[in-house]
């Protein structure tokens, strides 16, 4: 609908031109209270946004109601089901951010007014106890809609659906004389090439049947298919949407944007491609025991499919190529003009071998990319990020600092804080409580060891070292994990003064004593970094002698030990489906470990982007995160998080989101369905919060 505002313009010019102004201020005061934005559809759901977000219940049922009598009214009888929908759901997305605000007047208000329209319905019966519910968005059925997926899928639902009514509604005639013009102007030309191409044949002497035939394919030729008039239509429709969203800020109206953007290719062309076949995912036998552990089969099953391989339906795009980030010269030479640059390089030819030290990688063209909706920043710390981490449920998230600060916010509608925790002592570490979210720890350098509760914005209590006081006060706690099944906790403490002295502390969340401690025997090492398995009885670390220690929960023991490289592991991880673990070492290499074969390396892979290993003096942090079947990571980079398809013979780059100056320190994400909300925190204080659509 971008030749609206063109014939607004022109009109205005002949008003103006003939002199009619007091015809000028009557069209420019009418302008100003459209409703309809001039058919800009950024325009109308931002305009949504507005009265949801300032909770005005009257102002957005008007502008429903608007929409309902001159657009929606219009459309076809099998459509009525979509729109009522929508509209639930615009109402819903009211009700949750007035809960979120804590407005509950406004909760109330909604009832009152609405129960007439909403009481028959079924959707809305369990709705009615909402003002009861005391935390709605750990209930299961509110909880989808207190994530940002949901509101970020909710708006672009919205957009789209509007964008595709407006293009489909009949115009003026006024505002179609352009494209009017330009079809007869075709035919014209058209017809001007046939009867050069008729003349042509009369000449060569051909016979009057073999003109007509020609003259019949001719036309044929010409004339365009069904398919290729639908890709017309599209090509229409992209140029639009590009037309109307110039102007747009930051947020909503640049998702919308980089939607517009990025799909360069139809659907219709996009569906002559051949789908590639993917084999179902099979189970896995998960670990229960140091027993199970030890004399597991050798042989290892294949891992599920994973959830962020499925092809986006509605958003179809085509592959651009991928970097092999296993390259530092290659990392060198890139340059990247914006959030999907990648999209645009040089695409590399497949099986060609690069090597990087001691790993040997292959390189090959990704299946799929993500594709960047939007980037909002969170600049309330002043010094490094130490640890940023999301909760279960993805609906808030909590970072911490060298300077001892940790904040708790949230994601919807932007980020804000909700509130601002400070110690004397930096935060090295933070975990979210698995058993409960509204619960998460933090360790501090001086070995305090908080609990916070992140409903009523308080710390709970806090806990010191170990009851027989063995560390000194130099003690840090570099790591802490919660166990997945039970209410306690482990934390790593290192004392700086005599390390050997180092060991891991179990604690009690309810009690808040100390269930057992492990020590690691003789020498200096000790661990930076832990893990639990699914049940929680087996607790894997890795240490700064480059080893990976197994531990029994119930014994007690060190049931064994990966001797595998001699730099310190920074950072572990295992997979969801517990058959392999992941490390990144000092040296910037990430390696995957066999569970089922005492820990063989299946993979090795240099990562040169990964900066702030080697270039901070000391490095604190969470430095990649796994996606659920552990085939995709988000890795910190020099100057932005990194997407990376991470194989057994390459890591291939899928996104570099950018956005920061200096090296990222701390990543994380939360995955839902076919969204993902990542979080990427840099040495300078700077917090990215992306939104991404998985391929």
């Amino acid at each position: 609908m971008a030749q609206v505002q063109f014939v607004e313009e022109l009109i205005r010019e002949y008003l103006i031109f003939r002199g009619f102004s007091s015809t000028v201020k009557a069209f420019d005061s009418e302008l100003k209270v459209d409703k309809d934005k001039g058919f800009r559809v950024d325009k109308i759901v931002e305009l949504l946004l507005q009265h949801v977000t300032s909770c005005d219940l009257t102002s957005l049922r008007e502008l429903w109601l608007h929409l309902d009598q001159k657009v929606f009214s219009k459309l076809e009888h099998h459509f009525i089901p979509a729109v009522r929908k929508l509209e639930n759901a615009v109402l819903k997305f009211y009700l949750v951010n007035a809960v979120v605000t804590n407005k509950p007047d406004k909760v109330m208000d909604f009832f009152n007014k609405m129960t007439p329209d909403i009481l028959s319905q079924p959707e809305w019966k369990e709705w009615f106890m909402l003002p009861f519910v005391r935390y709605p968005e750990e209930n299961p059925i509110f909880a989808v809609h207190f994530t940002k997926q949901w509101q970020d899928t909710l708006l672009v639902s919205l957009h789209n659906f509007l964008a595709t009514i407006f293009q489909c509604m009949p115009l003026p005639v006024l505002c179609a004389y352009e494209d009017e013009t330009a079809r007869i102007r075709r035919l014209v030309d058209e017809n001007e090439s046939l009867k050069l191409k008729l003349a042509t044949l009369s000449e060569s002497g051909r016979g009057s049947n073999t003109q007509t035939e020609s003259a019949v394919q001719f036309t044929s030729d010409s004339s365009p298919s069904g398919t290729d008039l639908m890709d017309d239509f599209y090509v229409i429709a992209q140029e639009a949407l590009s037309i109307s969203a110039e102007n747009q800020s930051k947020t909503l109206k640049s998702l919308i944007r980089n939607i517009g953007t990025g799909l360069p290719t139809s659907p219709i062309l996009v569906r002559r491609v051949s789908q590639q076949q993917h084999q179902p995912p099979q189970g896995q036998k998960k670990l229960s025991s140091s027993e199970e552990y030890v004399h597991k089969k050798s042989v290892q099953k294949p891992r599920p499919t994973s959830t962020l391989g499925t092809a986006v339906n509605s958003r179809p795009s085509t592959s651009p190529a991928s970097t092999d980030i296993t390259s530092a010269p290659a990392r060198r030479s890139e340059t990247r003009t914006g959030p999907l640059a990648e999209g645009t390089e040089k695409k590399q030819e497949p099986n060609t071998t690069t090597a990087v030290g001691n790993v040997e990688s292959t390189i090959s063209a990704p299946t799929s990319n993500f594709l960047l909706l939007s980037q909002e920043q969170y600049a309330e710390h002043r010094a490094s990020i130490t640890q940023c981490r999301f909760n279960s449920a993805g609906s808030a998230i909590a970072s911490c600092d060298t300077d001892g600060v940790v904040k708790l916010w949230t994601l919807t509608p932007t980020p804000k804080t909700s509130a601002t925790f400070v110690s004397k002592s930096s935060a090295l570490s933070l975990a979210w409580v698995t058993k409960n979210e509204r619960y998460f720890l933090t360790g501090h350098k001086n070995g305090l060891v908080r609990l916070y509760d992140s409903h009523d914005n308080k710390m709970v209590w806090e806990i010191g070292t170990d009851s027989a006081g063995s560390l000194t006060q130099a003690s840090s706690v570099l790591d802490l994990c919660c166990s997945p099944n039970e209410t306690n906790f482990v934390c790593c403490l290192v004392d700086e003064q005599q390390s050997n002295l180092s060991k891991l502390l179990l604690f009690d969340l309810k009690t808040k004593k100390l269930e057992n401690f492990y020590l690691f025997g003789t020498g200096n090492h000790y661990a930076k970094c832990c893990a639990f398995n699914h049940n929680g009885q087996l607790l894997f670390t890795g240490c700064t002698d480059g080893a990976v220690r197994i531990f029994d929960i119930r014994s007690s023991d060190c049931i064994d030990v990966w001797h595998l490289q001699k730099e310190p592991i920074e950072a572990i991880q295992l997979v969801a489906d517990y058959t392999a673990c992941f490390t990144l070492t000092r040296d910037c290499k990430l390696r995957r470990h066999c569970l089922s074969q005492r820990g063989q390396i299946l993979s090795e892979h240099y990562l040169p982007d990964v900066g702030a290993l080697q270039n901070l003096p000391e490095a604190h942090g969470q430095f990649f995160s796994l996606d659920t079947a552990g085939t995709n990571a988000l890795l910190c980079g020099n100057s932005g998080g990194v997407i990376a398809h991470v194989g057994t013979s390459n890591v291939r780059k899928l996104l570099d989101m950018g956005g920061h100056c200096e090296p990222v320190v701390a990543v994380d994400w939360a995955i839902a369905n076919q969204c993902v909300t990542s979080v990427t925190a840099s040495s300078d204080g700077r917090i990215q919060l992306s939104t991404l659509l998985t391929p």
